[in-house]
């Protein structure tokens, strides 16, 4: 028979075991569990985080596929097999017609690119901006598939003396240095497959009689510049007397007839009246009771006014109330 004192001692062993299974569990089994389902949870979270980056992959990817595709049925650019220097010379020949003081090319040959083969023309010269700006435009726009590239520009002012007439013109002009490449040869052809030539040509949603970009004119840029910034504020000389107009500082105020100044030149008497064009400008104010002419000049950007005045004792002053006499009688 068990007595008191031992069953206390079996009761303490128990509740000591117990404790100790109870302490084995909680801090070392169930903290390897709690551990392993940490990771668990972790690797699941990470799991679902990589789903959802897949998931806005695959919409980006399906947005980017459906503008691609769109641009792609919508295309009108003509990227023909095989081009030849003579067909790249006169259509570049053809677009420099006017406007261009030079042209001159040199065929850097075909490169092979990574889909496509590239036919390369280095181009200098000088031109008219508004002219270089057109041909830039038509090359990029155009359905032939040319483009433009290192483009560089720079300011140039000609002046020039016609032998027989002597008299001296002015050209605001601009030199340039570009590349030009020219698509040809896309590998693959179109999406089913088909060669780049007259089938890729029918499939284009657009008449094939015209080079020119068939777009409406409102999503196309501005074929004509709006500015020429190549155009100086102030020129380095006051432009030329390209037009043999008077020149009101060289010429010597005799007389005011009529509402108009009369002026001695080299090659005889001129007459000019407001508003009239003279070089460098226009006469503003021509006044016969004060004896006084003014012009407003353009000195090559630099504006200011000029005033002439009859000599008080010359007898061809006109007088308030009298007639003068017309010095060309």
């Amino acid at each position: 028979m068990f007595n008191i004192g031992t069953n206390q001692i079996l009761l303490l062993s128990c509740l000591a075991l117990v404790m100790g299974a109870g302490t084995y569990v909680t801090y070392v089994h169930q903290q390897n569990t709690l551990e392993s389902l940490d990771q668990q949870i972790e690797e699941t979270q990470q799991e679902k985080e990589r789903i959802q980056t897949l998931q806005t992959d695959r919409t980006d990817a399906e947005e980017t596929l459906e503008s691609t595709r769109e641009r792609w049925e919508t295309r009108y650019k003509i990227v023909p097999e095989h081009v030849s220097s003579p067909m790249v010379m006169g259509y570049l020949t053809e677009l420099t017609q006017t406007g261009f003081q030079t042209f001159n090319v040199a065929a850097s040959g075909t490169q092979e690119q990574s889909g496509y083969s590239s036919y390369t023309v280095t181009a200098e010269g000088e031109a008219y901006f508004s002219s270089l700006y057109r041909f830039v435009w038509t090359i990029e726009n155009n359905r032939p598939f040319y483009r433009v590239r290192d483009l560089n520009l720079n300011y140039l002012e000609e002046r020039s003396t016609d032998e027989e007439t002597g008299r001296t013109s002015m050209d605001v002009l601009v030199s340039f240095q570009m590349d030009l490449e020219v698509i040809h040869g896309l590998v693959g052809g179109t999406e089913r497959g088909e060669a780049t030539d007259e089938r890729q040509l029918q499939a284009l949603p657009v008449a094939q009689s015209s080079p020119s970009p068939p777009l409406p004119a409102r999503v196309m840029p501005n074929p004509d510049p709006e500015i020429n910034p190549f155009y100086p504020l102030v020129f380095e000389e006051v432009p030329p007397n390209e037009y043999d107009r008077l020149n009101v500082e060289s010429a010597r105020l005799i007389s005011i007839i009529d509402g108009q100044a009369v002026f001695e030149t080299g090659g005889g008497i001129e007459r000019v009246g407001e508003g009239d064009r003279v070089y460098l400008g226009r006469i503003t104010e021509v006044d016969a009771s004060e004896g006084t002419v003014v012009a407003r000049l353009n000195r090559g950007g630099i504006v200011d006014e000029v005033e002439l005045s009859l000599n008080s004792q010359s007898p061809l002053q006109q007088v308030p109330g009298e007639r003068a006499s017309d010095p060309e009688r």
